[in-house]
């Protein structure tokens, strides 16, 4: 699928490969928050998370790819039960089903309040997270498109997309007021009060 890398269903190697990653990542982020994103260097990193310099440019390109941490993955098995309808048969119903699919590795509170953080000190880190977000709208997108066909009004996709990323603004800003609960849990809260809003 175009724009969302590496949807797959991880084995026990990629989930390893991911728990790595998440430590890089988190490593990243420390050191960000220390030092600032100019203060550190990749062999700093390789220090901090006892790895090689060559390891973190296994899973890495740059510091920018560190701080963002890994790509959104959605098992294929979802993204083909979506694609064909489902799981419920409602658009938006089974939107959010495959955003709550992709969000439920990044439960980690605590590593999402630091990105946050990072984020919101470094205006290039913010314009390569709207390019991430906006990557995987794109991939969602295609989603939509495969599912309702290349007559769904375009205006309607991008508003259900709008819609999403504005839930996924939201249980952000829960997540960094309340890391005791996981990220996924804060998505499923604010997909509720919006529910709730609008019944």
């Amino acid at each position: 699928m175009h724009s969302m890398p590496e949807l797959c269903s991880p084995t026990r190697r990629e989930a390893k490969r991911v728990q790595t990653a998440l430590r890089l990542q988190q490593c990243g982020l420390q050191l960000t928050l220390e030092k600032g994103f100019d203060g550190w260097t990749i062999d700093d990193l390789a220090v901090a998370a006892d790895v090689s310099r060559r390891t973190v440019f296994n899973y890495f390109d740059g510091k920018a790819d560190v701080i963002l941490g890994p790509g959104i993955e959605v098992d294929q098995a979802s993204i083909d039960a979506f694609i064909a309808g489902g799981p419920t048969g409602r658009l938006f119903e089974d939107l959010i089903a495959l955003a709550h699919e992709a969000v439920r590795e990044r439960a980690d509170g605590h590593m999402i309040t630091l990105l946050r953080e990072a984020v919101v000190t470094d205006t290039r880190l913010l314009a390569l997270v709207h390019t991430r977000l906006e990557e995987a709208a794109a991939g969602f997108a295609e989603c939509v498109c495969q599912r309702e066909g290349d007559d769904f009004p375009p205006q309607q996709s991008r508003l259900l997309l709008k819609l999403l990323l504005t839930f996924f603004d939201n249980a952000l800003d829960r997540t960094a007021a309340d890391p005791g609960r996981t990220f996924t849990e804060h998505f499923d809260a604010t997909v509720a009060d919006a529910r709730s809003a609008l019944a």
